[in-house]
């Protein structure tokens, strides 16, 4: 392993040590977030509250989890346009964690896969390299994992980027659907 694999394995590996620790940072603290203040302090950006949320849901979701976003979407914005926000800024995040899985985790992990014990795990990692896009929208609308596990998962895959991104994209909506709707339903209520 030369100087840059071994770096870029460092990179990857406490990248996902960061995600782990700011997971459970927010488990820690998230009842200590005031949804108003957050709403009010989107409102002052005005005609680029919608720019401003799309960036922190795109970020803010590589470090923690999604839901909350996408309610907040329905809560800022109403169904309509917090669904589409919703969506783009899921979208943003899951294409951006898989970028950097794929560039800094795949090869590693390749190699690690070649390892004879580990035989039905590659086996299935060549079954997504020909075609995973139904298992990708299973995995998105089920809650098995945790989102930026699966982009993470199928970062260091062999799916295709195309598969991925249609993927993820029909199996984002019903999640995103459900939690903005909760969302612009709230403020219905409250």
């Amino acid at each position: 392993m030369n100087r840059w694999q071994k770096f870029q394995k460092f990179v990857f590996i406490s990248f996902l040590i960061l995600i782990i620790l700011s997971v459970i940072f927010y488990q820690i603290f998230a009842e200590q977030i005031d949804l108003s203040q957050v709403r009010q302090q989107l409102r002052d950006f005005g005609v680029w509250a919608p720019a401003v949320f799309i960036f922190l849901y795109t970020v803010g979701t590589i470090f923690i989890p999604s839901t909350p976003f996408m309610v907040v979407a329905g809560i800022l914005f109403g169904f309509g346009y917090g669904l589409l926000y919703s969506v783009i800024g899921g979208f943003l995040s899951s294409i951006l964690v898989f970028i950097i899985a794929r560039k800094l985790g795949k090869g590693w992990v390749e190699s690690i896969l070649k390892n004879k014990h580990l035989k039905y795990i590659n086996k299935y990692n060549k079954r997504l390299e020909n075609g995973a896009t139904w298992d990708l929208i299973f995995l998105r609308m089920t809650p098995i994992m945790p989102f930026n596990v699966l982009n993470i998962l199928m970062g260091i895959s062999k799916i295709k980027t195309r598969n991925y991104i249609v993927g993820t994209l029909l199996g984002l909506a019903p999640s995103n659907v459900l939690a903005v709707y909760v969302g612009a339903f709230l403020t219905k209520i409250f």
